[in-house]
């Protein structure tokens, strides 16, 4: 049998378990809708996920908070999400509704940055 091998953000995590994660080493993150229209945007072992609001009647271009892209309100979505532990303070973005095609333009950087704003407060 092989021995376990772990990842340096595991050994990071087990040995100093009080690590900010803004210092953590990158890791993969997954950035995807699910069935419900939410917006998920994960790196292990954070986890963030975003309501959509309804759309409004406005007609001014939006830049992408993902993926930096200027884009016409149609192809924009809004979301909320809850800040902190305890989520009763909101912070807001527009990202692409075609989430699909954005998440291979968007920076890893920039994905993590709007992770960290909904775990950190």
């Amino acid at each position: 049998m092989g021995e376990k091998s772990f990842e340096e953000r595991e050994l990071i995590l087990e040995l100093f378990p009080g690590t900010s994660p803004e210092l953590w080493p990158p890791g993969e993150i997954l950035y995807y809708r699910d069935q419900e229209a939410r917006v998920h945007i994960e790196e292990s072992p954070l986890h963030l996920i975003l309501e959509p609001l309804e759309p409004t009647g406005s007609t001014t271009p939006i830049v992408c908070a993902a993926c930096h892209r200027h884009i016409s309100r149609a192809a924009a979505q809004f979301f909320r999400f809850g800040v902190g532990q305890d989520a009763r303070h909101f912070r807001y973005v527009a990202l692409c509704r075609d989430t699909e095609s954005c998440s291979g333009i968007a920076p890893p950087a920039r994905l993590r940055e709007i992770l960290l704003r909904g775990i950190l407060p």
